[in-house]
């Protein structure tokens, strides 16, 4: 009964809580606090900077140089000419990164390329050929990407390995490719592995914020985990109900519809209550007379739907993930139950008197 809830947190024993009626105060507090399961906080930060992916061992490169005249070092090898006599293209054959993270290019000698774009690496080879060509100009494509490959598993419909491209694919875009999850993004918790760390975000928090959406580097792991967002209703009710929680927003009244509402001949008006932990910013903004000395303290919120105020406010108290609302009996049914016990003890001695009773007025 809610009697037992008050009395529990007025002398806690091993699992001290705080109880909490909610009034518009407190109200007012909840509505200022966001909803942490959809943010994108702590997650690997979104990098926009430009460029492509970074070369490493196994990338093999078509490697083009234009010279600015004909007969120039490179003529001859596969070379052809453009606007006539006054420049030719020169292509190269292909070349390998090796493990060191390097290439051999001719005139200049082993040319480090690790860790570089692309771009870079063009920029580099220009930089070491201008003592030998005048205004040498170097085009360099990836035409064997082995280092740029990221693996995505779990909850997708084609997982798989997928290459990392000059145009830098954010983590969604290769979701979508991959098929797309399996069930709603607000099921779906995204687990991203870099260079051996592990951090997680609900892939609806990205669909709700795209600027939050990251690039993706060769060698990272994406893994896909189910973990639906529940709220759970039990006590005075049908049935005690595992119930989803959908991304738009579900108030308590919401939940007490949808779940058949209150059981008038069981429940408790004044004892609906919500629990759940919440953050000790949120705690002393709630109880500033009792600050919360650990960082999430459970809480045990109670409405009272014998007042008119309480229908208001239950419909403006957004329900969590994972919380419980608990309705209460009433002491009435409490009552009840023993009389039930009392009815069912004496029924035969009252059958007994009765049949002495019919006997004697023979």
């Amino acid at each position: 009964m809610a009697s037992d809830i008050q009395q529990d947190n007025e002398y806690p024993h091993d699992f001290p809580f705080r109880l909490v009626p909610v009034d518009v105060a407190v109200s007012g507090v909840l509505l200022r606090v966001p909803d942490d399961s959809f943010s994108t906080r702590g997650f690997f930060r979104s990098d926009r900077s430009p460029g492509g992916p970074v070369l490493g061992p196994g990338d093999v490169l078509a490697i083009t140089v234009m010279e600015p005249a004909s007969g120039g070092v490179f003529s001859g090898i596969n070379s052809q000419s453009v606007g006539g006599q006054s420049a030719a293209l020169v292509t190269l054959p292909e070349m390998s990164v090796d493990a060191q993270g390097s290439i051999s290019f001719p005139l200049v000698g082993t040319v480090h390329v690790g860790g570089l774009t692309t771009r870079q690496v063009g920029s580099k080879l220009e930089e070491e050929l201008k003592s030998r060509i005048i205004q040498p100009q170097v085009i360099v494509r990836l035409v064997g990407n082995q280092s740029n490959k990221v693996i995505i598993a779990g909850a997708v419909k084609s997982p798989g390995e997928f290459d990392v491209t000059a145009a830098g694919e954010t983590l969604l875009q290769l979701v979508t490719r991959a098929g797309g999850p399996t069930v709603p993004p607000s099921d779906a918790i995204v687990e991203l592995t870099r260079n051996g760390s592990t951090r997680s975000v609900r892939l609806q928090a990205l669909i709700n914020q795209p600027t939050a959406d990251v690039k993706l580097k060769g060698g990272d792991f994406l893994n896909l985990s189910v973990k639906p967002r529940i709220y759970m209703i039990m006590g005075a009710v049908n049935r005690t109900t595992e119930a989803a929680l959908p991304p738009e927003k579900v108030t308590l009244a919401n939940a007490l519809a949808r779940n058949g509402g209150l059981i008038d001949t069981r429940s408790d008006v004044k004892g609906v209550f919500v629990l759940r932990y919440e953050p000790k910013a949120v705690i002393n903004q709630l109880t500033p007379d009792q600050p919360a000395e650990s960082t999430y303290v459970p809480v045990v919120y109670q409405f009272n739907l014998g007042a008119t105020s309480g229908f208001f406010l239950a419909d403006s108290f957004v329900l969590r993930d994972r919380d419980i609302v608990y309705l209460s009996n009433a002491p009435t049914v409490e009552l009840q139950k023993i009389l039930d016990v009392f009815r069912v003890a004496v029924s035969p001695a009252i059958s007994a008197v009765s049949v002495a009773g019919s006997v004697n007025n023979f």
